[in-house]
């Protein structure tokens, strides 16, 4: 539209400069506003070329997919109207959403869940255990088993069988054996515990620290972005002023 109203004005100057109301100068100067206008239309395609490339590049899965050839046309009505959200809600939104905000949250987890470990190993330790198992004896008997005497066995015979009379065994639980075990560990001079713990609140401080940093950041970003967001509408309101203000004295030259 500028240019189409730029090349009005010019048509506009020359007719004006035949009948000799305006200096040939006037001529030069609408030629220069309608050069002006045209290289903001180019700039202007360049952006709208780099901003299709890079959503094809999120959308298509390789460089051989049909739609590169093909140019993007948006169907959504422009809406002129800028969301209203004031700093204090727009830093609080980021905050919540930003990933880097997240990733220190888990990473002061982890951290919280080092320092318990940590500290617990510089503390003594008492392990307790029991444990229960069940034999299953049984076998042949040997010619040593028999009594030279009485020519009996000697082996009680719940000892004497296969493996059906072992696996009996085992399920009658007739040998146990039971043991009980108590183990006192005492952290004495464990330096490797102590620089564990050391390390864990060096690295509590770090995460502390950057996220602070990060906040910080992330408010400055938020506030950078509503100040640019209100100067284009403004810079949005005076180009529309403009046109208008160029389409009524355009059609006063007329």
């Amino acid at each position: 539209d500028a240019v189409k109203q730029a090349r009005i004005q010019f048509e506009s100057n020359r007719r004006m400069v035949e009948k000799g109301v305006l200096a040939p100068i006037d001529i030069v100067a609408a030629n220069a506003q309608i050069a002006t206008f045209e290289q903001g239309v180019y700039t202007a395609q360049e952006d709208v070329t780099r901003a299709e490339n890079s959503l094809k590049t999120l959308l298509l899965a390789d460089r051989t997919a049909p739609e590169w050839s093909r140019a993007i046309t948006p169907i959504s009505p422009i809406s002129l109207s800028t969301p209203r959200m004031g700093v204090d809600t727009a830093v609080d939104e980021a905050l919540k959403n930003r990933p880097e905000i997240m990733q220190l949250q888990t990473s002061a987890e982890i951290n919280e869940i080092d320092q318990k470990f940590f500290k617990n190993q510089t503390k003594p330790q008492i392990d307790f255990t029991g444990s229960y198992t069940a034999q299953g004896l049984a076998g042949t008997e040997t010619p040593a088993a028999i009594s030279p005497t009485t020519g009996l066995s000697r082996v009680p015979p719940i000892l004497v069988g296969g493996i059906g009379q072992s696996l009996g065994n085992v399920f009658t639980q007739d040998f146990p054996t039971y043991r009980l075990t108590l183990t006192v560990s005492l952290p004495w001079s464990n330096t490797t515990a102590k620089a564990n713990v050391g390390r864990s609140l060096v690295e509590r401080d770090r995460i502390q620290n950057q996220k602070a940093q990060t906040e910080q950041t992330i408010e400055a970003e938020v506030r950078n972005s509503l100040q640019a967001l209100r100067s284009a509408e403004a810079r949005l309101a005076s180009a529309v002023a403009a046109r208008v203000s160029s389409e009524q004295l355009a059609e006063s030259e007329q």
